[in-house]
């Protein structure tokens, strides 16, 4: 079973522009606020699961000052990765996590599993949960609503994306308790889905990065305060019922699971 990796252009734009472009700024101040509902998280090793180039994972490593790695399928996002600092960077795929069971307090992984073929994250989240130690916790972030998939959703290689009934299933069948879930980026839904349902069609855009153009500076601040203000409304225990993202924080249920396909120890 096979992943379809990020291309090096993208990789590229990614480590360009994900410290000050809005979307990564403003999506960064959603994750602390889900996270900020759970302030009693402690964790002594963690996984960023398809990493990319780093950036979250570096950043939980400094929140939770843990033992944080890293892994990802293409070596040129793991070279990134130990450029921005994240020095246990590991090559693998979710799909056979190369870590043996119970391993980690924290595993995050941002916007993988919509690159997955529908039902191989059902493989993904059994990984997830088998590397978890029990009580470990499980952040997730996955794109949302196959409506309000886009060309840059196709530059990617997007596969699918999800709604929270389904995802919630999942996670349970997995043995991972939902804790708190919510969309993101919901506020500027309206304006997404004129964009990629009428006005992407009508130009026959073809598919494209989303993150490549630098825009404007007040452009670009304005689109990062609409997405700390759906932070702020999280923080206080907003959830929102649609949008372009959706993130869980979910617990591994306490028991034990038999070893799975992965081997290594840390």
């Amino acid at each position: 079973m096979t992943i379809p990796g990020m291309t090096p252009e993208e990789l590229h734009n990614i480590y360009a522009a994900e410290e000050s472009f809005w979307w990564y700024q403003g999506m960064r101040a959603i994750t602390h606020a889900v996270l900020d509902r759970e302030p009693a998280i402690r964790a002594g090793t963690g996984l960023d699961a398809g990493c990319g180039t780093g950036y979250n994972a570096v950043e939980m490593a400094n929140r939770f000052g843990c033992k944080m790695y890293g892994l990802d399928l293409e070596r040129l996002a793991l070279g990134y990765a130990r450029r921005r600092g994240l020095a246990r960077a590991v090559q693998g795929s979710i799909l056979e996590l190369p870590f043996a069971a119970e391993s980690f307090d924290l595993l995050t992984s941002f916007d993988v599993l919509p690159h997955l073929a529908r039902g191989q994250e059902a493989i993904a989240l059994a990984e997830f949960s088998r590397v978890l130690r029990p009580g470990g916790w499980l952040l997730l972030r996955v794109a949302a609503f196959d409506l309000l998939r886009s060309r840059h959703s196709q530059f990617v290689s997007e596969r699918q994306r999800f709604r929270a009934g389904t995802l919630l299933r999942s996670l349970r069948q997995a043995s991972l308790a939902p804790v708190h879930w919510t969309y993101a980026n919901s506020l500027l839904s309206p304006v997404a889905f004129f964009k990629f349902r009428v006005w992407e069609p009508l130009r026959g855009a073809p598919p494209a990065s989303g993150v490549a153009a630098a825009l404007p500076a007040w452009l670009n601040r304005s689109l990062r305060w609409i997405l700390r203000c759906e932070a702020r409304y999280i923080r206080r225990g907003w959830r929102f019922v649609f949008g372009q993202s959706l993130l869980v924080l979910a617990r591994k249920q306490p028991f034990r699971h038999k070893a799975g396909p992965g081997s290594a120890g840390l």
